[in-house]
């Protein structure tokens, strides 16, 4: 998608590492949000630039600032077009006084399983320029930095004057042929504000430590064209008390016709004194922990100065083989753009490697406080992408489950909430199953058993499958009752917990498991099934019910469930029938005359899936909250689902009508407030819910899983695929524990080839699971390693191939494993 005009309006592009901060970039290519300096509050960061100057032959330079607003004696470029594929944001600057084009690039590194690689705390901007002329053009770009080091990321900063300021130094340093600009501030150690920046430039260049103004900075750059300035010293500052200094580095270039050329900045920082949490007693971390791996921003640049060709690597490797996946081109940015998640305020990572996570942001602050684990047990991205980090937060949960076996829906000590507790149990089993051997579990498993069986003695203590009495959960209020919301969440955790029990010798408490879930899926089908879909039966004590109301979350479970290999409770057909009923009931093309209470997320011209409806009665008193609202995190699991039971068209117009939700427009009037999308919406680049940035829309991950009909089991050495979108012609991208690569497959002429090409990292394997054609004439496949044969064995269940390796093998990067079936 390229985005112009209106459609650059909310556009707001997280670039920084996890839990690290951040930098948003706006749809001006302006630097509007400056949040590295440990702080939610954020605005721009003045005198923070970049700026061209070209001269041809026998004219005048033309100078301009490269975004679409002027700085001081910098005019801006007249336009631009962005294009954003996370986690690469691409600015295309236009101006019609020059001759040279320019291509703007920002991103941080994002590599699927190398956590520390993705968290380092830096800004990386590529600035290629075109000589579109038919005569050389003499230039030169300008970076521009202020020597933020002192502010508090809240008070405001004018020009170079900020409360914070005072004693700022600027020192310029060399690295082989790359030049830095360091910046520091004569300040405690233990000040919340203590830390140091660095902005690098890889190339030999002209670095300025003070720049005295705008037109100082405008002089020296076109000084630049003939000769480099003269710099009388490396150093600058300390400054006087309450002011900064901003410090430059210039990089000239000459250009012959239609050349290109691209000029790399690096900025980097460390701000490491910080404190993180809050809200709730007990939940406060401190430091950062990227502190750990980098003493300072100048380690960090020099850990980049010697890595950052293999980083770079590896993260377009990633980005270009995601964007092989030939699903359609807005359903692979939907997935893609809800990881700036990660990299926004909503994360954070403390020096003591724990993992935080608010619901969203505020304006100034966290919303939501706790891990919650009722709102992030839908995200799936981060799980896929980096499970060591989803078995951190795993961790981190267990260890304040509470004597009797609850887990706290907030750390460190809110009671439990049913939706949550399950959904930690499911995570568990994820974990694991995206972990390399059974060790993780090994350890865990005491803690889950714990957990599961205060599941079923609160919740369910005859045993039945059938849930009674309060249940909190996600829309904030307890239900009552049986639903098969909770229901098949209780009903999938079971055989989770069953098969965690099994493979740690516990086969006493799967088979009990088993029954229950067994008892469960008879008896809630024989209540809760009104011919068209699932609804509740209440406890006689009113609650927060939706009674006979169509409720998104109906089949949660079985959601959950098909991700982490787990068959239907339910009958398929009946799931199939309850999804389709969301469709006729809950999704409306527009809300014009619709209410949306408490919080109004849509605009009235967009359409969207309600999260309940009442076609057959009217919603019981007292009501469950929020069942008139529109929330992408549940609209997107909800079209996981439909995917996964075949239900393409469907699940394609629920994401669809998100995607042109957050088309990069600004919707206004909306519900105002931190706890809600602020009164606007439409950034691409991390949904709204309880605020901005919501950790649910990372629920969008469950739709290239169902996509593809993803399998897979680390310790087992099982990967499978059995796509549901084109089976014929299908490539999609794929994470293992230790690896990452494609998947493609294709039938034609009688034959199926199916390829599994790992890119990055190592992939242990055992076995493969594949889906045939009905039509398919099943005879022993050719299985090639690397185009040569090697033996496996072979059978079939259903439209499920099953090929066994007579021998294990571990692939390793730039290897492949092809099956081909005739």
């Amino acid at each position: 998608r390229i985005y112009r005009g209106a459609h650059l309006d909310a556009i707001s592009f997280t670039v920084g590492g996890i839990g690290t901060g951040c930098i948003q970039m706006n749809g001006k290519a302006e630097r509007a949000i400056w949040q590295i300096f440990n702080n939610f509050d954020g605005g721009p960061l003045p005198n923070s630039f970049f700026a061209m100057a070209a001269e041809a032959p026998g004219k005048e330079p033309v100078v301009r600032v490269l975004q679409t607003t002027p700085a001081g004696p910098f005019p801006p470029m007249q336009d631009l077009s962005f294009r954003g594929e996370y986690p690469f944001a691409w600015y295309t600057l236009h101006d019609k006084e020059s001759s040279v084009t320019v291509a703007l690039e920002a991103y941080n590194p994002f590599i699927p399983l190398d956590a520390k690689n993705s968290a380092i705390p830096c800004a990386i901007f590529n600035i290629t320029l075109e000589n579109t002329a038919k005569h050389p053009v003499t230039g030169a770009i300008l970076a521009l930095q202020q020597n933020a080091v002192g502010y508090d990321g809240t008070s405001p900063i004018l020009a170079n004057r900020n409360r914070g300021y005072g004693g700022n130094r600027n020192r310029i340093l060399r690295e082989g042929p790359a030049t830095l600009l360091r910046m520091t501030a004569d300040i405690p150690l233990t000040a919340p504000t203590w830390g140091d920046m660095v902005l690098f430039t890889p190339e030999v260049a002209t670095a300025i430590p003070g720049v005295a103004n705008l037109q100082a900075a405008r002089d020296a750059l076109v000084a630049a064209l003939n000769e480099p300035p003269a710099i009388p010293h490396d150093e600058a500052g300390p400054s006087p008390a309450g002011q900064t200094l901003d410090g430059a580095i210039i990089v000239p270039f000459r250009m012959r016709p239609d050349e290109r050329r691209t000029v790399s900045f690096v900025l980097t920082w460390s701000f490491p004194n910080a404190r993180h949490g809050g809200e709730i007693a007990g939940w406060e971390h401190t430091g950062n922990m990227y502190h750990n791996w980098w003493q300072d921003a100048l380690d960090v640049a020099k850990y980049l100065l010697a890595n950052l060709p293999k980083i770079e690597h590896d993260t377009r490797l990633y980005h270009d083989l995601f964007y092989q996946t030939n699903l359609p081109w807005w359903l692979k940015d939907r997935i893609t753009s809800q990881t700036a998640i990660l990299r926004s305020k909503t994360c954070f990572w403390a020096a003591d490697g724990y993992f935080g996570a608010w619901e969203g942001c505020q304006p100034n602050g966290g919303c939501c406080a706790g891990n919650c684990t009722h709102v992030w047990h839908y995200a799936q991205a981060h799980a896929r992408l980096f499970p060591s980090i989803a078995r951190r937060m795993r961790e981190e949960t267990f260890a304040y489950q509470k004597p009797d076996g609850s887990l706290p829906h907030r750390h460190p000590s809110l009671p439990p909430a049913f939706d949550g507790q399950c959904g930690d149990l499911l995570g568990a089993y994820r974990e694991h199953l995206c972990s390399p051997d059974g060790a993780w579990l090994a350890a865990l498993w005491p803690k889950v058993r714990k957990a599961m069986e205060h599941t079923i003695s609160h919740w369910d203590p005859d045993e039945d499958g059938v849930l009674a009495g309060a249940q909190w959960n996600t829309l904030d209020g307890e239900l009552g009752g049986s639903t098969s919301w909770m229901g098949t969440l209780y009903l999938a955790a079971l055989e989770a917990c069953a098969r965690m029990a099994e493979l740690n010798g516990d086969t006493a408490s799967a088979s009990r498991y088993r029954r229950i879930r067994a008892s469960g899926a008879i008896r809630q089908n024989q209540t809760l099934w009104n011919g068209e879909y699932y609804i509740q039966i209440p406890d006689p004590q009113p609650r927060q019910d939706y009674g006979t109301g169509c409720e998104i979350d109906q089949v949660l479970g079985e959601w959950w469930a098909r991700q982490v290999g787990i068959p239907n409770a339910y009958p398929v057909e009946r799931v199939r029938s309850a999804l389709k009923s969301l469709i006729r009931y809950n999704f409306q093309p527009d809300f014009h005359g619709i209410t949306q209470v408490p919080r109004k997320f849509v605009a009235d011209d967009d359409a969207g899936m309600q999260m309940i409806t009442w076609p057959h009665g009217p919603r019981p008193v007292p009501t469950i909250l929020y069942g008139d609202e529109v929330m992408t995190g549940f609209e997107y699991s909800a079209a996981g689902a439909m995917l996964q039971h075949g239900l393409l068209r469907e699940a394609l117009m629920v994401i669809h009508a998100v995607s042109n939700r957050y088309d990069g427009r600004k919707r206004t009037n909306l519900t105002p407030g931190g706890f809600a999308s602020w009164g606007y919406s439409g950034n691409p680049f991390g949904d709204d819910e309880c605020g901005k940035f919501y950790a649910r829309a990372m629920s969008i991950w469950s739709a290239l899983l169902a996509a593809q009909g993803f399998v897979y089991d680390g310790p087992e050495g099982t990967i499978g695929f059995q796509p549901v979108w084109q089976p014929h012609q299908h490539v999609s991208f794929f994470t293992a524990a230790e690896g990452w690569g494609v998947f493609r497959q294709n039938r034609s002429g009688g034959v199926q080839r199916s390829k599994i090409e790992l890119a990055w990292g190592k992939l242990f394997l055992r076995s493969v699971l594949l889906q045939l054609p009905r039509a398919q004439i099943r005879r022993q496949p050719q299985v090639l390693l690397n185009r040569r044969p090697i033996p496996a064995e072979a059978h079939s269940s259903g439209e499920t191939l099953i090929i066994h390796l007579k021998t294990p093998i571990t692939m390793e990067a730039g290897s492949s494993i092809e099956i081909v079936v005739s």
